[in-house]
């Protein structure tokens, strides 16, 4: 194994892609992390020559990909598919396949993980990773070098004879400070940006995994922790700095504050290490306390995310989010107090929601005291409790893709919510007197989206805040 390239696959909109979502986002775009990951496996692990083909970024074509694959002539090609984009993923590595067909192509994802077959058939990739993919690749390139069938390799699927082998799935890798620093200095600089973050902006994952029963999330890997120590996301934070002069970096964990004590080391560490930048996490409500806001804001946290979901407790536990309506309004409180942003993601769709339901959700949204909130709608997706739950609701295929509610008036319903919750939440005195600040500080972006907004509101309702939907990932 001489030459690797991890490709970022050109789509036909601005995709954003993760293991466990992918996402138009036209006014937002994350690194891909999972991808400079395993660039990292093929390069410090087997001193392969590895370059990082970012077509989304780069805003790139097929035309482009395949001239950058001629000229550079990997012998393996890694990527990952994406959700809604999953069938132009498969049709894209297809014809790349056709194009060059000396080349492997390598596969993983969440729908690569759980439609194996069916994405071998389609896009004619010759091996699909089944799972969390470092160790799998790196299991995969030694039995390429060591001239070892590749049937050896455990957590792999592929077409033999055309009958599709699938060779278990790879345990989740115990301890992940033992991969190699993800191969940053690969990424194009200044490309990447998330909104109302300052710029140049960077990313971490820090944490993989989530233990939390939410019936309707796709989790990065699964239910089982593993985190980085504070040395190693120090040492990244400062990668970061050097490489690319950041001024705000996105710990993009599912659940970034799980491990409180972890969290409050991090932030002295930070301080310790005078690493003067911004940055913006993931958390549950549940989560937090005065103590730990306090340490998270002293050492650079602008901003948290929240998953909310509903201000109704009925639609709640129907979600299993284990969490109280009042709890979570009290920390939200907490984090406005601490001189912490607060930004929350709220959905509608599900079959037993009500108007009563959606109307607790706005009333709560209001009550909050948000900076920034975003309305999306309810998909279930294969490989969750909602998906199995629902599934005689939804039609549903993985090649050509679709994922929609069979009942039409679910979507007339959710049209008309999110229209009544923008203009509830948005069009308020309130709104506006606590985000001064933020508005005079950021006021290019927030015309562009205020603009965006308003255009949804009086006459486009195609709008979507889609850099709010991003930061979500879920």
């Amino acid at each position: 194994m001489k030459k690797a390239m991890v490709l970022n696959l050109p789509a036909s909109e601005q995709i954003t892609r993760r293991y466990m979502c992918s996402y138009v986002s036209p006014e937002s775009l994350m690194p891909p992390l999972e991808l400079i990951s395993c660039a990292a496996i093929a390069r410090e692990w087997h001193g392969a020559e590895v370059i990082l083909v970012d077509a989304i970024a780069e805003r790139m074509t097929l035309t482009d990909v395949v001239t950058k694959i001629k000229n550079f002539k990997p012998d393996i090609i890694i990527s990952l598919t994406g959700f809604e984009c999953f069938e132009e993923d498969m049709d894209t590595i297809r014809d790349l396949k056709l194009q060059c067909p000396e080349n492997i192509f390598v596969l993983f994802g969440h729908y690569a993980t759980h439609f194996p077959e069916e994405t071998l058939r389609h896009s004619k990739a010759d091996y699909v990773i089944l799972g969390e993919p470092e160790l799998v690749l790196n299991d995969l390139i030694k039995a390429f070098d060591t001239n070892q069938p590749v049937s050896s390799v455990y957590g792999l699927a592929f077409l033999q004879n055309d009958s599709t082998v699938i060779h278990g799935e790879m345990g989740r890798i115990k301890d992940p400070n033992e991969l190699p620093v993800p191969a940053y200095d690969l990424l194009p600089k200044g490309k990447y940006y998330e909104p109302l973050l300052a710029h140049p902006y960077g990313m971490i994952q820090t944490v993989r995994g989530c233990p939390y029963k939410c019936n309707y999330c796709v989790k990065s890997y699964g239910t089982k922790l593993s985190q980085l120590s504070t040395d190693r996301v120090i040492h990244e934070m400062k990668q970061w700095v050097n490489l690319f002069g950041v001024k705000s970096i996105r710990f993009i964990d599912d659940t970034f504050t799980i491990n409180r004590q972890r969290v409050i080391d991090l932030c002295k560490a930070i301080i310790e290490n005078r690493i003067n930048v911004e940055w913006a996490c993931l958390s549950r409500t549940d989560n937090l306390d005065r103590e730990l806001l306090s340490w998270m804001k002293k050492s650079g946290c602008k901003r948290i995310y929240f998953g909310i979901e509903s201000g109704s407790q009925r639609m709640l536990d129907i979600y299993k989010k284990n969490v109280k309506v009042e709890d979570a309004l009290s920390a939200l409180i907490l984090c406005r107090e601490a001189g912490i942003e607060t930004a929350a993601f709220f959905m509608s769709g599900h079959p037993q929601e009500t108007e009563k339901d959606f109307e607790e959700t706005l009333s709560f949204a209001k009550a909050a005291n948000l900076n920034y909130a975003s309305f999306n709608p309810l998909t279930p997706y294969p490989g969750t409790g909602l998906f199995d739950e629902v599934k005689d609701k939804i039609s549903f295929s993985i090649y050509p893709y679709k994922n929609e509610w069979k009942k039409n008036s679910v979507y007339d319903d959710f049209a008309r919510r999110k229209e009544l919750f923008y203009k509830g939440f948005y069009m308020r005195v309130n709104f506006f007197t606590k985000n001064i600040p933020t508005l005079l500080n950021n006021s290019n972006q927030i015309f562009s989206m205020g603009f965006g907004l308003l255009r949804y509101l009086w006459w486009d309702k195609r709008f979507v805040i889609s850099g709010l939907k991003g930061a979500r990932d879920k």
